[in-house]
């Protein structure tokens, strides 16, 4: 090794281990393990600090290589962090140091382990495939700073891996509510259920029903990539508007749920047809009382239909119907549509 790589060298790991002070390096073990760790906590640090793990881990990954200076490094994922997910495991290159090498990665099987230090992180996400870092260093590279940088890789990449498996395990339990965590709305299973239960009284009262499907159309804006934050405030300001909206439109005895952003379900007890009829024609004409409805390229479209008392449809049946006489309102550009109970 000549003298301008060892003092390369020394230059990275006095940076790493020593600190960018200009004292007189500490000496022993124990200095090496302080600074070890005071490298790991900063890296920690900066993966939780981020607004996703994905992103955490990226700027935890170039921070890493900022300080230690491999010759080259390289995130990467067979599953896991892959927007849209694979259907079958296949590696991805997440991230790559320096950014402006653009090597492809079959070099890094071969030519580059055979001639370069090769310090590989790797951890398996419980049903989401692996992510993995893979460093390289000059062959030479000292071998206690290589054993500590090692371990400051798994302890990252293994604790990014447990945040990815909570943050999945935290979606796919927002999923499987029963309402929609941004508006605390019923979905229609829940909504089905609350139906259901209120159907026998209605039998033996001889009441009438209607189940009435509400579809705004551009209440949402949806450009094309990301949307940044003061949008994203601003669309949720307009739908949970359009829903007090509908809330003030109906009785509060009635029930409302919600489809998906801009579609809605209500279920108007003792709603005959023409009353429901009525109220929908007034949701319609004035949609302009709720802040998105003042937007002229803002539409509202209805669906309708009444169950009459011991009918023995289900309540599927009832929005089946309903769903068809939506989309009729759609075809025919009309503000709502009737569908009857014998269609």
């Amino acid at each position: 090794m000549n003298a301008f790589l060892l003092n390369t060298l020394r230059s990275t790991l006095s940076s790493f281990i020593f600190g960018s002070s200009g004292s007189s390096p500490r000496t022993g073990s124990q200095d090496w393990k302080q600074r070890e760790l005071e490298f790991q906590a900063s890296l920690l640090d900066t993966l939780r600090a981020a607004i996703s793990v994905s992103e955490g881990l990226r700027q935890a990954f170039e921070q890493f290589c900022a300080q230690t200076k491999p010759q080259r490094g390289v995130l990467m994922s067979a599953g896991a962090l892959v927007i849209p997910p694979p259907s079958e495991p296949q590696l991805h290159v997440l991230h790559s140091w320096p950014k402006q090498d653009r090597t492809s990665r079959e070099e890094f099987g071969g030519q580059r382990s055979s001639t370069n230090l090769c310090l590989r992180a790797i951890t398996e996400i419980r049903h989401q495939g692996e992510i993995g870092i893979f460093v390289y260093f000059p062959h030479r590279f000292p071998t206690r700073a290589a054993e500590a940088f090692r371990r400051v890789l798994d302890t990252l990449i293994q604790t990014a891996a447990a945040m990815i498996e909570v943050d999945h395990r935290y979606r796919v339990l927002m999923r499987a509510l029963p309402y929609d965590p941004l508006t605390h709305l019923p979905i229609w299973s829940l909504f089905r259920e609350k139906v259901e239960r209120r159907l026998p009284r209605l039998d033996r009262e001889h009441l009438p029903a209607t189940l009435m499907l509400v579809s705004f159309s551009g209440l949402l804006n949806t450009p094309q990539g990301l949307i940044d934050a003061d949008d994203a405030i601003e669309q949720i300001a307009h739908v949970r508007d359009a829903i007090a909206f509908l809330q003030r439109a109906i009785r509060p005895t009635d029930l409302i749920g919600q489809l998906d952003r801009e579609s809605f379900v209500l279920w108007l007890d003792g709603g005959d047809r023409f009353a429901s009829v009525e109220r929908a024609d007034q949701i319609c004409k004035r949609r302009y009382l709720c802040s998105a409805g003042a937007n002229p390229l803002v539409s509202v479209k209805i669906g309708l239909v009444t169950r009459e008392p011991h009918s023995t449809d289900t309540v599927d049946a009832f929005f089946e119907r309903a769903r068809l006489a939506l989309s009729i309102a759609h075809e025919e550009s009309v503000d709502w549509y009737f569908a009857h109970e014998n269609a």
